[in-house]
């Protein structure tokens, strides 16, 4: 677990929180309880850091380029 604060504008930083923890989690016999609320509130917010970057990246190609087409081909039937 990392006890530095996590950017808020870094969602490489960010995910590698998430990946680091998983990797942590995925690797013990026993959980470690008296680390796993730490670990736990440590991954939501880099897991909030992560979707509110790609949250701003999506609306930043939406303005450039338009919103998503609808799921439906307009050519189909």
């Amino acid at each position: 677990m990392n006890d530095d604060p996590l950017d808020p504008h870094s969602f490489n930083a960010a995910y590698e929180v998430l990946k680091n923890n998983a990797v942590l989690l995925s690797h013990q016999q026993e959980p470690d309880i008296d680390q796993l609320l730490p670990l736990v509130e440590e991954s939501l917010k880099a897991y909030n850091i992560c979707k509110a970057r790609l949250e701003a990246v999506q609306q930043a190609l939406e303005k450039q380029i338009g919103p998503e087409e609808s799921d439906h081909d307009p050519a189909g039937p």
